[in-house]
């Protein structure tokens, strides 16, 4: 059986090595090669056999030696913004990645964990908020329109579309905006719109 000394085999023959991958140095398996007298081991081998890796880990060459490394491949978070990103390499995850995914764009990353930034919230809320006005006060004039010229019955409901496009305005202003529960309601009867 060839024996590897300093660095060569001092013969040929078959021998059994375990190779790792030369990217990712991950475990890739054990296998039969043959060597060859005065040759070194083939790139990405190694003699010593690796230990066990459990759930969620995988065993990696580092540094001349076999070590059992947490598993992250996969989707992961960008901690700076939320966004999913394909995380391919075995190992710890860098710090700028996290494996909880982001609730909202209102959380920011505080280290640990996805957390509320509440004036963000307010922030975006009344941004979809603002959306929702300028889409109901194009609604509003439509309809305004619309009865300008009708007959004498249609008058009341000019007007009550007239005071909605006036209480849309002052949405913006009131001590409950941007709560979408408290919106002002259509002169149609019907209930406040989604966003």
């Amino acid at each position: 059986m060839p024996i590897l000394v300093d660095g060569f085999f001092d013969e040929s023959g078959w021998i059994d090595v375990y190779t790792f991958s030369e990217t990712t140095a991950e475990y890739l398996g054990r296998h039969a090669t043959y060597v060859t007298a005065g040759c070194g081991l083939p790139a990405g081998s190694t003699l010593e056999e690796p230990p066990e890796a459990g759930d969620g880990e995988v065993v990696v060459w580092t540094d001349g030696a076999w070590v059992v490394v947490p598993d992250y491949r996969g989707p992961a978070y960008q901690t700076a913004d939320g966004v999913e990103v394909e995380h391919s390499m075995p190992g710890e995850l860098p710090p700028e990645l996290t494996t909880l995914p982001r609730p909202s764009a209102a959380y920011v990353w505080g280290g640990l964990d996805w957390v509320l930034d509440a004036a963000l919230d307010l922030e975006l809320q009344s941004q979809q908020e603002q959306t929702w006005i300028e889409s109901e006060l194009r609604l509003a004039g439509r309809e305004v329109d619309k009865h300008q010229d009708a007959y004498l019955g249609a008058i009341s409901t000019e007007s009550a579309w007239r005071t909605y496009r006036n209480e849309l305005r002052d949405w913006p202003t009131s001590p409950d905006f941007p709560d979408s529960d408290k919106r002002p309601l259509k002169p149609d009867g019907q209930t406040r719109t989604a966003s």
